[in-house]
């Protein structure tokens, strides 16, 4: 049996990105770049004003009140025609190029009508620069806009179409196989004998793999008998990985582990010292992971969230692994002589200005209803018999990073 952290170590350390792909920029939203992006064009592409109002001199406006002449009116996307000099000004819209001679905008809400069409009031002075966005402030022809690494949301979306990059290099979507093992098992849509579940592993694993983009396939349910685990196994290793769910303790008819060493997966551990969870199995075999794990739901949720989620990360080529740790004061107490880590499902939120955790009712491993309550998973380090009210804790946060 091994500790978290060199399990989670030996994951990472056996898995490599794939093999960039090029796709339209529109479809690579939810994915990691694997190429930098410079820019085209400078943004903003000329000196644009970033109100409505009249480009102005500066320095006509530094006795204001002052009337000026208006000699032109600039939309979004007209060339301006002509030169503002001392005493002019040039009506102007939001996003419209600054004519040549103009150095300020004056806002409209500055301003008053006159009785003469073609003069404005300018009720106050503005400097120079003022309500102007620069030609190149924002980007810069060259400039690196992008980097190798960068999530493609929705703004990097529209970054991309700024700088008319329609075709992108990204990482691929994952294929994901699941596998549930145990004759307890029924479908869904049948209802379980008195001695019997349905198969919920399945749908919540797949759900969690599915978040991160991923292309899953429910192989189906493998009774207790080798030749099924393999029959359904040959499916899943054509995938970039295989989990397998249930099987993995030490009882007559767990016969997961057996299954992989004889079907040639080279296997990295077998045991963490972790709860729930302590039967995790981590394999290869050619260029497929595999993740077997504990058949109880909490303790599959869990030792995805620890070792799967980094590892289809690593492979979807993301510069960081791990979902996000922080802390938080501890509400209540808890007591423990567990000297494996535990993570317990908990509750977070903000109170006063401060983050705060507490854990919430769980039954053990088999308690997925638990997790509905819980939105981050509450670290108990090795060796903890109590946690103290008020005390600061680590929590992980199970519903950010998608």
């Amino acid at each position: 049996m091994i500790p978290v952290d060199e399990a989670k170590k030996i994951v990472i350390d056996n898995v490599h990105p794939l093999e960039p792909i090029q796709v339209h920029f529109q479809d690579a939203l939810g994915f990691c770049l694997a190429e930098d992006v410079r820019s085209d064009i400078d943004m903003p592409p000329f000196n644009r004003s970033a109100m409505d109002g009249y480009a102005v001199v500066a320095e006509d406006t530094k006795d204001a009140p002052v009337t000026l002449k208006i000699i032109e009116n600039i939309a979004a996307g007209d060339t301006p025609e002509k030169k503002v000099s001392c005493g002019c000004v040039s009506k102007i819209m939001t996003g419209a190029s600054v004519p040549e001679g103009a150095d300020a905008v004056v806002k409209f809400e500055d301003t008053e009508d006159t009785d003469e069409e073609d003069m404005v009031k300018i009720l106050r002075p503005v400097k120079s620069g003022s309500n102007i966005s620069k030609r190149g402030e924002d980007m810069q022809v060259g400039q690196i806009v992008l980097h190798t690494g960068k999530l493609i949301r929705p703004q990097e979306i529209g970054i991309l179409a700024t700088v008319g990059k329609s075709s992108v290099k990204m990482y691929p979507a994952l294929t994901v196989g699941i596998i549930s093992t145990g004759n307890e098992l029924v479908n869904v849509d049948e209802k379980p004998s008195p001695v019997q579940i349905r198969n919920s592993n399945s749908y919540s694993l797949a759900s969690q793999a599915r978040r991160m983009n991923s292309e899953v396939e429910i192989l189906g349910i493998a009774g207790d008998r080798k030749e099924e685990i393999v029959r359904l196994m040959a499916k899943g290793l054509r995938k970039d990985i295989l989990i397998l769910s249930g099987g993995v303790s030490m009882g007559e008819y767990d016969l997961v582990g057996d299954v992989l060493k004889e079907s040639g997966v080279h296997i990295y551990f077998e045991k963490v010292a972790l709860r729930p969870g302590k039967p995790v199995v981590f394999g290869k075999k050619n260029d497929t992971l595999i993740f077997a794990l504990p058949g109880n739901p909490v303790a599959s949720f869990v030792t995805f969230e620890l070792f799967i989620y980094p590892a289809m990360r690593k492979l979807m080529g993301f510069p960081s692994f791990n979902r996000t740790t922080v802390k938080a004061v501890l509400e209540g107490d808890i007591l423990t002589k567990r000297k494996r880590r535990e993570f317990r499902p908990a509750f977070f939120k903000w109170k006063e200005n401060v983050l705060s955790v507490s854990p919430v009712e769980w039954h053990g491993s088999a308690d997925l209803l638990a997790t509905t309550k819980a939105n981050c998973l509450l670290i108990i380090p090795e060796e903890t018999e109590k946690l103290s009210n008020g005390q600061l804790v680590d929590i992980i946060l199970l519903d950010n990073n998608y």
